[in-house]
């Protein structure tokens, strides 16, 4: 959250806020200074009581358009996106989201939605817009964060590692806790961050999203038995084929004889890696070989 509050002097220096009295104007101050990202206020009764105000400072804000109180209590600085603009980067959304449902925004001032559908019938022409385009607002948005997402996705080159983060995607969605882009590149470089010791970063990084995918978690972890021993393993098989042939014959040779490899996850992890190769290098999977070369 912003630690910074501004003040517009189109609203302070106005005749009708400098009319209320000293504490109405304190209280107002005060009330702004503690709102959060979107000027909502969940303590408005503490704050009068800190700076000593009465009820009826409260009263006069509302009557004069200054504050909307809602019933659960909650207080919204009604000009509060005249005062501040917060940066993306530091800006944090409301938690008081049932409230911030029953408002819309005509210009910078928040009006209530009942207002503002009242208004239809007299002047205001830009309620009747908002209220028409709110939701196609909302739809648009989530649509460039949508796209923006596929463009970080298309950042990454292993398309099996890309795959896994779709699926986490997914996955985060399905729970109702969607990644933001920001999020998303976020996490990708923690993936990256907690596979760089491990030869096979791209295997290792599948490995870390599908225990997350599983488990339904909103973060990733490192594998509990992604240790030393496991990464040494990729770093002796890599040694061992640093001459390997990489004709066809040689891959698929290579791929055949993963089996005889101990340990079930290193060796998951060099077949696979070994796929890559193959399809790289001559545009076709290994299994789709390995079946026409049982049945030649």
């Amino acid at each position: 959250m912003a630690e910074r509050r501004m003040f517009s002097k189109t609203i302070i220096n106005s005749d009708l806020f400098l009319d209320l009295p000293s504490s109405a104007q304190n209280l107002y101050f005060h009330l702004s200074l503690n709102a959060d990202d979107e000027g909502f206020v969940n303590s408005p009764k503490k704050i009068m009581k800190y700076v000593n105000s009465q009820i009826e400072d409260m009263e006069l804000l509302v009557e004069n358009g200054f504050i909307k109180k809602f019933d659960s209590g909650i207080v919204v600085i009604i000009h509060w996106n005249l005062h501040n603009y917060i940066q993306k980067d530091r800006f944090k959304a409301t938690i008081y989201q049932k409230e911030k449902q029953q408002l819309v925004l005509v210009g910078k001032k928040y009006v209530m939605k009942d207002e503002c559908t009242q208004f239809v019938s007299n002047v205001d022409t830009d309620c009747v817009s908002i209220l028409e385009t709110q939701d196609s607002i909302e739809k648009n948005s989530e649509e460039q964060d949508r796209l923006e997402l596929v463009g970080i996705l298309n950042e990454i080159e292993n398309e099996k590692v890309r795959a896994k983060f779709e699926s986490f995607i997914k996955m985060r969605e399905k729970n109702h806790s969607p990644l933001t882009p920001d999020a998303l590149r976020i996490l990708i470089k923690k993936a990256y961050g907690l596979t760089k010791s491990l030869a096979n970063q791209d295997e290792a990084i599948i490995m870390i999203l599908d225990r997350s995918i599983i488990n339904n978690y909103k973060d990733i972890y490192p594998l509990e038995n992604m240790e030393i021993g496991v990464a040494n393993h990729f770093e002796n098989i890599n040694c061992e084929v640093e001459e390997m042939d990489e004709s066809k014959e040689g891959i698929y040779k290579e791929w055949l004889n993963t089996d005889s490899i101990a340990n079930l996850e290193v060796q998951r992890a060099y077949k696979n890696s070994l796929e890559e190769k193959f399809k790289k290098l001559y545009n076709e999977d290994i299994e789709v070989y390995h079946n026409r070369m049982l049945n030649s």
